[in-house]
């Protein structure tokens, strides 16, 4: 299954901030329900975000989408069926044609996707129906076994047997009819191979032109050391009237479920921070997230960026003309635990990133000290972090670790196991 992460960019209307913003806080306050841009009506999509960038010379508004299929197939659906929403948040953009001709419509959006340099999905291979399916899955068959037990049915039962029952009990309920079938590998083979064809493509290329890259590379890393010595770095922490900002929008507690409030396990993080000036690293920059993404591609897809277990989604991309880099990441827990397994999990692959980043703390040899220096780079994200006017979430109350721990449920379910696997599969539930 496809699955596609990337951003629409466009600039904002001459005086149309203000009402954008009051338009982006509408869709804010009810992302699933509002009558601008109802995101819980459109298929496929698993989180999408609204930042309004006003930080620049001109400002930009941000859309990013993380949606199952293609990115033309995604544009096609908001043009078809979100055109009210889309007049909303681009009317006065130059050269945006209306809703009142949706090829027109789909083809501006397509004009100004910013695809990432890099990117990262948690769920890989999961569609948004499969993850709720599953954690169906899961909940019925806790249901199951917990009505089960409190009827002392399963007293005295091995787990070999405990299992067969709930087995008995899934093929019985026609509701989980879908379970009985071989579920999707979470990767293809196709996926599988492309990848690492294309790692093999990069390392020949790169052994080929080694007599070239050495020197290169040599005289590269004599800059870089000069400017990692003399590049600013921020010594003032942020404004606190930024923090409170920011703070409105984080760790909300609950949201609107269609059951009541149900707690919110997720979080959106967006930043938007202009490159250190020169070609050096307008040209260091994309390399770097060329090598990151093309390992996310072949070890990152197990659920973990890094050993960090809790993000969904998250990607880098370049704007403005190369001059500003977007960090844009959907994750479980607080800013303060994500930023921690930043610091001890991830330190070395973010600094490499974020290094070439104004006001960055001070780093050596590209990925040594910066993001592991954690009180600096703390103040340092905090300050460049930016307010997330809107955001959507398919499945708010569902960490990334129970929708690896339902997936699993689900492919074991009628898998042959010996008795270390059995145990384990009954411990998911």
């Amino acid at each position: 299954m496809t699955q596609s992460v990337f951003s629409v960019v466009a600039d904002v209307g001459p005086g149309r901030a203000a009402e954008l913003a009051a338009t982006l806080a509408t869709i804010g306050a009810a992302p699933t329900s509002n009558t601008v841009l109802p995101f819980g009506r459109l298929g496929g999509l698993h989180f999408a975000s609204l930042v309004l960038a006003d930080g620049l010379e001109r400002p930009k508004l941000i859309f990013e989408s993380n949606v199952d299929g293609t990115v033309a197939g995604w544009l096609a659906t908001l043009a078809a069926d979100a055109g009210g929403g889309l007049d909303a948040l681009f009317r006065g953009s130059p050269g945006y044609p209306g809703s009142g001709d949706p090829d027109r419509v789909q083809a501006w959006l397509a004009g100004r996707v910013v695809q990432p340099g890099a990117f990262h999905i948690g769920a890989t291979g999961r569609t948004v129906g499969r993850i709720r399916q599953e954690q169906r899955l899961h909940d019925q068959i806790a249901g199951f076994l917990g009505a089960e037990d409190e009827a002392g049915r399963l007293q005295g039962l091995g787990q070999a047997e405990v299992r067969a029952q709930v087995q008995t009990f899934v093929r019985s309920e026609p509701s989980l009819a879908w379970a009985g079938a071989k579920p999707p590998p979470r990767e293809s083979l196709r996926d599988k191979v492309g990848h690492r064809l294309r790692a093999a493509a990069v390392v020949a290329t790169a052994l080929v032109l080694a007599p070239v890259l050495v020197p290169v590379v040599a005289v590269g890393y004599v800059v870089l050391r000069a400017k990692e010595r003399t590049d600013p770095v921020r010594q003032h922490p942020p404004e606190p009237a930024h923090i409170r900002r920011l703070e409105e929008t984080e760790d909300l507690g609950v949201f609107e479920g269609v059951d009541g409030p149900r707690l919110l396990a997720q979080n959106h993080l967006s930043s938007v921070i202009p490159l250190k000036p020169g070609m050096f690293r307008a040209a260091l920059l994309p390399l770097v997230l060329f090598v990151l993404n093309l390992l996310a591609r072949i070890v990152f897809t197990k659920g973990k960026l890094g050993n960090i277990p809790s993000i969904h989604f998250a990607h880098w991309s370049l704007i403005d003309e190369g001059r500003h880099l977007v960090f844009l990441s959907n994750f479980d827990g607080s800013w303060e635990s994500y930023l921690g397994d930043f610091i001890d999990k991830a330190a070395v692959g973010l600094t490499a990133v974020w290094s070439n980043t104004k006001d960055f703390p001070r780093t050596r040899q590209l990925v040594r000290q910066g993001a592991a220096d954690g009180p600096r780079f703390r103040q340092w994200a905090r300050g460049s972090q930016c307010s997330t006017q809107a955001w959507y979430s398919a499945y708010p109350e569902l960490t990334m670790t129970a929708i690896d721990n339902n997936s699993a449920i689900r492919e074991g379910l009628f898998t042959r196991l010996d008795d270390d696997g059995t145990e384990t599969w009954l411990r998911r539930l």
